[in-house]
């Protein structure tokens, strides 16, 4: 198992989730010393140890021995633990409500069964963001970002809420079944015309819900 890039992605993981040498320690079951020699390069962990750490740390084996460093957004779950760390740190009522907006997002999307294209979709963007160079608390500009990746999952993705399309239709064909239906001048066969078109517009927005379950594109944000 190649291991030369390791030491070096084990300290990025760790140190972007927070983690000191002894919590891993802990969370992995592997010893301190162990890895303090990880870290400095000075041993070479069997297979089980390096499993063990990359469960504690939540990643693919892949990502921790693999060349490329992680960035502190780089993926669902790394930028979810970012924005914990920048929700940490104020008390601003206004940032809070931001970073948890923003956190319950990510969070849905993580447990949703995603496409390969989809997560790598919205990671690519997240990468794009740039959250971690804000220089300082901004919450306009964490609101501007939120505001654009909710576009993105809308425009792009092409996200829809849940039971979007029967509630826009059922909204539009009962509100024009009724207007119909109130008039005491237009023929009963009318009135019953457009309220079985008013059905059609209906079953037509259910239909369309089912699709987007289908194609795995219902989502509340």
């Amino acid at each position: 198992m190649e291991t030369k890039d390791l030491a070096k992605n084990l300290k990025e993981l760790r140190t972007t989730r927070g983690m000191s040498q002894e919590y891993l320690a802990d969370e992995s079951r592997v010893s301190l010393r162990t890895i303090q020699r990880i870290e400095n390069n000075e041993s070479e962990p069997t297979g089980e140890t390096i499993k063990r750490i990359a469960i504690a740390l939540d990643v693919e084996l892949t990502e921790l021995i693999g060349s490329n460093s992680m960035k502190e957004t780089s993926d669902l779950k790394a930028t979810i633990i970012f924005l914990k760390k920048q929700l940490s740190k104020t008390n601003e009522k206004s940032e809070i409500k931001t970073f948890e907006k923003f956190i319950g997002i990510l969070q849905k999307l993580k447990e949703k069964d995603l496409s390969t294209e989809q997560r790598e979709g919205i990671e690519n963007y997240l990468q794009y963001l740039e959250l971690e160079k804000i220089p300082s608390f901004s919450n306009e500009i964490f609101k501007h970002k939120l505001t654009k990746f909710r576009k993105y999952l809308k425009n792009k993705l092409r996200f829809v809420p849940k039971n979007y399309y029967m509630t826009w239709t059922a909204s539009f064909g009962l509100s024009f079944a009724v207007a119909f239906g109130v008039q005491k001048n237009i023929d009963y066969s009318i009135k019953t015309g457009v309220i079985l078109v008013a059905l059609l517009i209906i079953g037509i927005g259910i239909i369309l819900d089912m699709r987007m379950k289908r194609q795995k594109r219902t989502f509340s944000f």
